[in-house]
């Protein structure tokens, strides 16, 4: 028997190459320069920028995107004095308070700095030499609370001498320096004489400032009772008939510097005495704080 005629496979169809079909050609017109409107005699206007902040433009029939402009004075008003919102609640149910609440306003009185109560003293003294008539410029209660927050023993003669103001004619701070005390700070009118800054005394000869260690605090003299006493009341009153009111500045039990004060000839009230006495107290007890006097 013949062979049988073996069967071709048939070939697959070639793929075809699809493509767009090409978009319509359209029509450019050239504008002609008749055809743009014709200018006016009206003067140009200049667009805010508020006009261009947040503008962006749609497409037809779309309108503007995000911020219209605006056409009159009255839609360009911003209104600063109510908040736009009521403020937020806490968790709690209480209102906060909006940012505005916290700026400063003209008619609201300026925030005073905080002052040293030691600094504000001594600006407060007065430089007058005559006692008001409503009494000194500083009571003894500042004069302690100053004490108290003074941080250095210069500090604290500075607000004694501020104390004497209006109180007392003249004050000294006398310091020791090798056994000699020499004035280091004074207040009143005279205190800058040459007597008063060539003054020194001996500590290990008796003195009124010896007398002073070993008396009660102040110590009131009201004439000269050694030989160096009589240098003394030359050099810090001119006139022996004045009374000096003295007490020693001490730190454990040593002398530091002395407190005194001219007085005038009037007597002392025992009154001012004890005042006096407090301030001297707690005068010592910051000196002894600090470990130190200038």
């Amino acid at each position: 028997a013949p062979p049988l005629a073996t069967e071709e496979p048939e070939a697959p169809p070639k793929p075809r190459l699809v493509t767009a079909p090409p978009a319509p050609v359209r029509d450019r017109t050239p504008i002609a320069l008749d055809d743009l409107p014709t200018s006016t005699e009206e003067p140009m206007q200049l667009a805010s920028t508020w006009e261009f902040v947040g503008w962006q433009g749609g497409g037809e029939g779309e309108g503007p995107v995000g911020h219209s402009p605006e056409t009159t004075w009255a839609d360009r008003v911003v209104d600063l004095d109510v908040p736009a919102a009521a403020p937020a609640a806490s968790e709690d149910g209480v209102a906060l308070a909006s940012a505005w609440e916290f700026m400063q306003q003209p008619w609201q009185p300026q925030a005073v700095a905080n002052i040293d109560p030691a600094q504000a003293l001594l600006a407060a003294a007065s430089a007058s030499t005559d006692t008001p008539a409503d009494g000194p410029a500083v009571t003894a209660e500042q004069v302690l609370s100053a004490l108290d927050t003074a941080d250095s023993q210069g500090m604290v003669g500075k607000v004694l001498l501020a104390y004497s103001a209006g109180r007392f004619r003249r004050a000294f701070l006398l310091g020791d320096s090798f056994g000699l005390a020499r004035v280091g700070r004074a207040w009143g009118p005279g205190c800058d004489r040459p007597e008063v800054s060539a003054l020194k005394v001996d500590l290990d000869t008796p003195s009124l400032f010896t007398s002073a260690l070993n008396g009660p605090s102040p110590s009131v003299f009201s004439a000269p009772q050694a030989p160096q006493d009589e240098a003394i009341f030359s050099a810090l009153c001119g006139e022996s008939e004045h009374h000096l009111l003295v007490f020693p500045l001490h730190s454990r039990g040593q002398p530091v510097a002395f407190f005194v004060a001219e007085h005038g000839p009037a007597p002392l009230d025992v009154a001012m005495l004890e005042e006096l006495g407090r301030i001297a107290d707690r005068a010592v007890e910051i000196c002894t704080r600090l470990h130190r006097f200038p």
